[in-house]
């Protein structure tokens, strides 16, 4: 099977008409929106191959989410970078060879006619670097692609495991909003060190992602972040994160 983008046509078409449109997805209407797609230059198809993967539809979106992030960058792990930002792409996917899952993803939404999550899961209308990690397809490339580990042959979606245990769609916005992060070596460090605290017995929360983020956020101004290994920032993170939460947190690293 064949990767099918929509045209730049038809993404304006479906984000400026979407009020007109929006009855077809409230009802799931199948028959409108093939043939919608059916009309000449509607959808051009790509040469990228790949395998049409069996989504997790688990009712708990924790258990799905976590494990759709690999499936989907399983299936789709040969895309470069410039690829995978296109909103013709995700948004294709979604209207397209994925349409069921964003029925499944986005149930509740559609149900309750939440018209604007429904156009943020749908197109990239955050930003082009936040809606990344907010279109309902996009975000799970995205958190693969960031967090694969592939030096750990053993496990290489052991960052994934973390990073996707709780709050998936808060984490991804918190921790990916900063161009930082956009460095894999960075992000690995940044969870490695969580990671590490929380085998300590340290509740890793929301806060944690944040601190890290801030305190990067300020070294960045004074160094350069994209030089550093994944080792290095490991080591940052240890020592802010230590001092940043005092005496307790040093408690709790202590091992029993």
């Amino acid at each position: 099977m064949k990767l099918s983008f929509v045209s730049d046509d038809t993404l304006m078409d479906l984000r400026i008409n979407y009020d007109s449109y929006k009855e077809h997805y409230y009802t799931q209407d199948n028959e409108w929106f093939d043939h919608y797609f059916r009309e000449e230059g509607r959808v051009i198809e790509s040469k990228i191959e790949f395998e049409m993967p069996v989504f997790n539809l688990d009712e708990d979106y924790a258990v799905s989410d976590k494990e759709n992030v690999k499936i989907i960058y399983e299936a789709l792990k040969h895309l470069n970078v410039s690829q995978a930002t296109q909103e013709r792409l995700w948004t294709g996917l979604a209207h397209l060879q994925y349409r069921d899952f964003i029925y499944y993803r986005i149930k509740s939404e559609l149900q309750n006619k939440k018209d604007q999550r429904i156009n943020t899961a749908l197109f990239f209308k955050n930003g082009n670097k936040r809606s990344l990690f907010v279109h309902i397809l996009s975000r799970l490339w995205w958190v693969g692609y960031m967090t694969h580990d592939e030096e750990n042959r053993n496990n290489p979606y052991w960052l994934t495991d973390f990073f996707c245990e709780k709050d998936f769609s808060a984490r991804c916005v918190v921790f990916f909003s900063s161009n930082f992060t956009s460095n894999r070596n960075i992000t690995k460090g940044i969870l490695k060190s969580l990671i590490k605290l929380q085998k300590k017995g340290v509740s890793i929360k929301r806060d944690h992602f944040v601190q890290a983020n801030k305190y990067l956020n300020v070294v960045g101004g004074a160094m350069i972040l994209d030089i550093l290994s994944t080792d290095e920032v490991e080591e940052m993170i240890d020592k802010y994160l230590v001092k940043y939460y005092g005496i307790k947190l040093e408690e709790e690293l202590v091992d029993k």
